[in-house]
Order: C-alpha cells, then sequence, then structure tokens
C-alpha cells in the first residue's frame, strides 16, 4: 500500500449507488473477504470497472465484517470508458437515457430532445460529460442511435457497444495476416512438422459451425490396440509473439460468437481460412497421438506439430444418422472414411464406460438453443441432446 494509507483498486458499482473496490493485486480465486465497501456518498461518481483510490473510513457498517472495510474514494485514476448504452427517453424541454445494467439508477440527461433522430424507446449510445454522482445527475452526449428497441439486431449492436467489441482489425494486422497468408505454402512440409496427410481424418461440428479447430483420426492395428490422434488447428504457426497480430489477439482475448455474426481473434484469413481445418486443404495442427488398449487404457502418448488433409467435414447430425442407418450411409462415404466412423463409435464408448466405472461425474446439465428467423426474431427454443456424436467427441477430447 501506498505510504499515505490509501488503497488502489477496481471499483464494482451496484444499482443502489454503493460499490466495493478490490485492491489491485487480489488473486482472483479468493472470495470477496478483501473487497472494501463504498457508500453511495462516498463513490465520487466511479462506475464498473474503474480504477480508483480509496482511503478506509474509520467506522463500523451495520452488520459489517469489521471497523476497517468501509472506504472512500479519493480518486478516479482511470476510468474503464465513457460510453454507455442505453434506452432514450424524452420530455418536452429534454432527452434522457436510462442506461442499461446497475450502473447508474437514475436517467442520465442529454440535453435538447430529438438529438440525431432519436426517439423514445430507441437503443443509443452515449458519451459521459460529467459521470453522475450523489450531487450531480450527470450529462452526456448522444453519439449513436441503434435502432428501436426489440427491433432484429438492435440487441446485438447494443452488446457489442457495451462492451466495446471491436469488429474491424487495425491495418497493422491485416498487413501481418495478409503476410503469413503469402509465407504459408500448403505442398511444404516445414522442418519441425510430421507429414500426416496420408491419414484418414474427419471433422465434426455442429451444422452451423463457422471453423473447424479440432479434427479426428484412428486406425485399429495389428496388434489389437487403437492409434488416435485428435488434430488441434496450430493458430501459434501464424501469430509470432510480439507482432501486430499477436497483440490485436491478446486485446481481444477471445472470439465472440454472437446470434448473427462472429467477432474473431484473429483476421478470417486466419481464423476461417489457414488455421481452419478445412475439407481437402493441407492445414498444420498439433497434434496428440494415443495409443490405446482394446480396454481403453493409454498406452503410449506423443504430441508433435504436423500437416493434415481432412477428408470429410461431418455435422454432429450425419454422425447420429450413420449410427443408426450404416448399410444407407456405405455407399456415401469412401471405405476409409466408413470404417473410421465406426471404430470412433466403438473406441469412444469404451472410453465412456471406463470413465462411468472409475467414477466419473456426469452432470447432465441442460443446454437451451435459441431459435431465430430470417429476420433475426426468436421463433422458438429447443434442447441440445447429448447424442452420441457428441460423446464421441468429448471422449476424444477428454483423453487428448
Amino acid at each position: 500500500a501506498p505510504s499515505d494509507g490509501t488503497i488502489t483498486g477496481k471499483f464494482q458499482r451496484n444499482s443502489g449507488g454503493f460499490g466495493f473496490v478490490r485492491p489491485l493485486g487480489t488473486p482472483s480465486d479468493v472470495g470477496t473477504e478483501h473487497d472494501l465497501f463504498v457508500p453511495r456518498e462516498q463513490t465520487l461518481g466511479a462506475a464498473t470497472g474503474d480504477i480508483v483510490r480509496v482511503r478506509r473510513m474509520r467506522s463500523r457498517r451495520h452488520g459489517g465484517r469489521g471497523e476497517s472495510d468501509r472506504a472512500e474514494v479519493i480518486e478516479i485514476k482511470e476510468r474503464k470508458t465513457s460510453r454507455f448504452v442505453g434506452t432514450y427517453g424524452e420530455t418536452k424541454r429534454r432527452g434522457f437515457v436510462r442506461v442499461d445494467g446497475r450502473q447508474f439508477e437514475d436517467p442520465v440527461s442529454v440535453g435538447d430532445p430529438g438529438a440525431k433522430g432519436a426517439r423514445t424507446g430507441d437503443k443509443v449510445v452515449i458519451e459521459m460529460v460529467r459521470f453522475p454522482d450523489t450531487h450531480d445527475a450527470g450529462e452526456a452526449v448522444l453519439v449513436d442511435v441503434l435502432g428501436a428497441r426489440g427491433e432484429p439486431g438492435v440487441d446485438t449492436l447494443s452488446i457489442i457497444h457495451e462492451f466495446g467489441l471491436i469488429e474491424e482489425f487495425p491495418e497493422s494486422a491485416m498487413q501481418e495476416a495478409r503476410r503469413q497468408a503469402e509465407l504459408f505454402d500448403p505442398e511444404k512440409v516445414p522442418e519441425g512438422r510430421r507429414d500426416l496427410t496420408a491419414d484418414t481424418v474427419v471433422t465434426i461440428d455442429p451444422v452451423d459451425a463457422r471453423d473447424f479447430d479440432d479434427a479426428i483420426s484412428l486406425e485399429l492395428l495389428a496388434s489389437g490396440n487403437w492409434s488416435l490422434s485428435v488434430h488441434i488447428a496450430d493458430v501459434s504457426h501464424f501469430v509470432e509473439e510480439g507482432s501486430p497480430l499477436d497483440d490485436e489477439a491478446y486485446r481481444r482475448a477471445t472470439s465472440v460468437y454472437l446470434p448473427d455474426r462472429v467477432i474473431p481473434m484473429l483476421p478470417e484469413i486466419i481464423s476461417n481460412n489457414l488455421a481452419s481445418l478445412q475439407p481437402d486443404k493441407r492445414r498444420y495442427a498439433r497434434t496428440a497421438i494415443m495409443e490405446v488398449s482394446p480396454d481403453g487404457t493409454v498406452l503410449h502418448t506423443e504430441v508433435t506439430r504436423s500437416v493434415i488433409k481432412s477428408d470429410r467435414r461431418f455435422a454432429y447430425e450425419e454422425i447420429d444418422d450413420f449410427l443408426q442407418n450404416r448399410s444407407a450411409w456405405r455407399e456415401k462415404l469412401t471405405e476409409d472414411v466408413y470404417l473410421l466412423l465406426d471404430h470412433m463409435y466403438t473406441l469412444a464408448m469404451i472410453l465412456r464406460r471406463r470413465r462411468i466405472e472409475e467414477g466419473a461425474l456426469e452432470m447432465g446439465l441442460p443446454e437451451i438453443k435459441i431459435d431465430l428467423d430470417r429476420q433475426g426474431r426468436v421463433s422458438g427454443a429447443h434442447r441440445v441432446i447429448n447424442t452420441e456424436s457428441h460423446q464421441i467427441i468429448e471422449e476424444f477430447m477428454l483423453l487428448a
């Protein structure tokens, strides 16, 4: 802690106006015992995610944990954001916005009614001029009108703006992605990679999957053991440490899957092309090769960089249909792919039985998928069933 006795931490605001501060450096896996309570009169207008400096207040909170668990904000060192998403409304004299979430309990004034053509009920983006606190209702300017609340696509835009998701990549990252695409030679097997393109390989994903980042090979050996290979797309080959691509991936941290779009962590030239295990395309992978006995015991493992070529892409529903109607699929598939699917089911069920016998915990939590119509409106919902095709992939990924 600083010599003046103050503490710097991250602020979390409650809809009641009060908040909590977690001191910087607090391990993420601890509970709330280190958090400091900030009364609504002492927040200084801090918002969730702001970095603040606080001073302990030597008084006991009613029902609290001790004499020094209260604090007052004395400085806002860094604002997480000054932009917020909310719902527009107006009176005859002024426009106002009720900010989404629990940030601010009262509406924030945005000046003259009808700014930027906003109408009551529209979802809008505002930029704070003065943050609200106990002495000031705050003020903001309206910077964007997203559309009428409830209209298709407006909720998605609201989420993108609320969480600061970035759709466009900086030119430096795009240039690096294009450079990597130019350097990639699909016919070349770089030193240190094993050529596995002769192996029979398939991918199994949801029918609406937009990228394919894992694949399976399986062979029944003369010894009676299985040789199982789990291939994971080797994205790291295209992202050099310290490069613009690396910096941008670090900033985004993950790809974000929304109902009508994906905001990828890496440009699509990589995420949906070079690092996607598409059928009939030579692709770089990290491969876990496992020799498994007939009773499901792993006898030997090896992890290697590889070059693979997927023979076919399957949806889960197709694999389920194959398992129910194998004879109908025999003419649709090559002999190698047919045998691979047949062997995959056999080995996966061996592995599953072994796990359960050894005391594996099966949660069986329901997964609900929302159905959308062509306009993006919710048309229904259905439960995703954990069918045998899902179980096959689950078992192989767990083993890897």
